[in-house]
This record gives structure tokens, sequence and C-alpha cells, in this order.
């Protein structure tokens, strides 16, 4: 019996390919390529270093980390935007998590926060939105950022439907940025688990 993980893009669980990069091996979904968890290699697990450079990386980013920092989620349907939410507050991903009905109201309080000086982890866009779209919404977070000249914050992508050729090509060029597909199953756990394992992803890879 071949071995397989969960996808949060497809929604079930498939087969992958092993990816090593920056010594860790990376684990990508063999259908649409989406990354499904990482980990050190055997060549690097374990290993201490006798380099000074790895602990002075430590305060830096502990400086970098001063003051609160924000998830923001832009999702139309109340129910859904409440289920992660509330997920969110209670695994703690972020000081705090603000949820908004459209991207226009999103992207406006990006802006606010990036100026005043507040750490952005994540955001989390529905697809499909009345006001602004999702990635009308991702187009925007990118120029902000570029106006700024600041990095980019990682982009969840949500929706109901799988990911098609298009939306991978967008999420290239608005990279850092991957897909989280809703489902159809309208239980909440089986909801919290997806959005838990995209964010734990997300944060992952950050503190690289």
């Amino acid at each position: 019996m071949e071995e397989t993980r969960y996808c949060l893009c497809c929604g079930e669980n498939v087969e992958f390919n092993r990816i090593e990069r920056d010594g860790r091996l990376e684990y990508t979904c063999i259908y649409c390529g989406f990354p499904l968890s990482m980990e050190e290699t055997p060549l690097t697990a374990g290993i201490e270093t006798g380099e000074k450079t790895a602990p002075s990386a430590a305060p830096e980013m502990e400086a970098e980390k001063v003051g609160e920092s924000y998830i923001l989620i832009a999702e139309d349907s109340k129910y859904t935007r409440k289920i992660i939410q509330d997920l969110l507050i209670e695994k703690r991903f972020a000081d705090q998590v603000l949820a908004f009905e459209n991207g226009l109201e999103l992207t406006t309080a990006y802006s606010r926060l990036i100026s005043e000086g507040k750490s952005v982890e994540v955001v989390i866009l529905d697809i499909n939105m009345p006001v602004m779209d999702g990635l009308t919404a991702a187009k925007t977070l990118r120029s902000i950022e570029s106006q700024k000249r600041i990095p980019h914050v990682p982009i969840a992508f949500f929706s109901a439907v799988k990911a098609d050729e298009n939306l991978r090509t967008q999420m290239e060029i608005l990279a850092p940025a991957n897909y989280l597909n809703k489902g159809s199953d309208p239980d909440p756990d089986r909801l919290a688990e997806r959005v838990e394992k995209l964010i734990s992803y997300f944060l992952q890879i950050r503190q690289q």
C-alpha cells in the first residue's frame, strides 16, 4: 500500500513527491504541487554546529516581533469566518485575529497596520467575495508592500473549488501564496483542521 498524505488543496489523501531544499525534506502533492509538510533531513537533523552566527539570529528575530502580531481574514460567510477566527484565537497563532467581510476592508486594515509598524503573520482570503474578491485583494496587498518596501506576507486563498491552472499561476506571481480547499463537508471540525494545517505550514516557513 502506497503512503499518502492529506492535501489541503485537493481535499483528500494523495501521493506525494519528496524534495530536498535547504537541508529540509519538503513533501508536495503529485497532482497539484501543494506543499504538504516539511522536516529536517537525516543529514542535518540533530547536528550541532560550532558556528556563532546561528545563535546570534535569535535576538534579531525576537526584536522583529516586538509589538502585537496579526492574522487577517476576509470571508463573506459569517459562519465560516467565525470558525476560522475562533480557531486562530484558540491556537494563539497571533496576538490579534481580525476578520472582514470583503477584500476592500482587509486591504484597508492591512495598510493601516503596516503604517503603524505592526506585524501581520498571515492573510486568509476567500476568492469569491462582494466589493473586492480575493485575487484583487492579494494584488492590492502586494502593491502596498512594494510601495513600502516590506516583505510579502504569506497569503492563503480559500475556496470551495479546487485550484485550477490560472489560480496556480496567480499564486506563483503573488508568492508566498497557497490554496486551501474549504471542502464540501460542513463539519466545522474538518474545516478547522484544514485551516490549522495551513497556518502551521505558513508559520513554519516564515521562521526559517
